[in-house]
Order: structure tokens, then sequence, then C-alpha cells
């Protein structure tokens, strides 16, 4: 009888996460290739980066890598994604992007 093991997770370093944010920046419009990228940098499944990214490092990452806005949400790091309701106006959100005042 063949036993099954269990995996052992591996935490993510800063230097993973670091990586990830570089090869996203790399091909923000394509994130598949960010992910492969990164799964061979790291040794991880392509499956564990996008979950990874998808959990935690898009929404701290720090960066604005991409972003989709509609009249009533804003997607930061997030394609896939309805969003957060936005609290200002858009014309005042993208001033405060762009480092305007209003």
């Amino acid at each position: 009888m063949s036993r099954k093991t269990k995996k052992t997770r591996k935490a993510w370093s800063t230097t993973d996460e670091e990586i990830l944010i570089k090869n996203v920046e790399k091909h923000v419009l394509c994130l598949t290739k960010a992910f492969n990228a990164t799964s061979k940098e790291i040794q991880r499944s392509p499956k564990a980066v996008a979950a990874h990214w998808y959990a935690r490092t898009s929404m701290q990452c720090g960066k604005t890598l991409f972003m989709t806005v509609s009249g009533k949400h804003v997607a930061v790091n997030r394609k896939n994604s309805k969003g957060q309701p936005l609290k200002l106006p858009i014309y005042k959100r993208l001033l405060a992007i762009l480092g305007l005042n209003y």
C-alpha cells in the first residue's frame, strides 16, 4: 500500500514576492507569462504563484501596476474583480493618482 504524504508549504519570502512583482511589472498585459516566469525562478507551480498574487501580493505590493475604473468601482492590480466601491468621484481619484491637486 502506498501512503500519501502531505506536502509541506514553503513560506513566501520577501525575495519571492519581489520577483513576482518584478515579473508582473514586466508582463502587465499577460499575467500568465508573469506567473510562469516567476514559477521557474522560485521553484513553485504557476498555480501557486497565481493564487498568492490574487490572495495577498496584489493587495499589498504598494504599487499600482494596472487598474480599471468604472463609474462605481476601481480595481487596482486585479483584472477579474468587481473592485472596491469608490469613495471619491472618479475625476478626483484620477487627479490624485496623477499627482495633481483638486
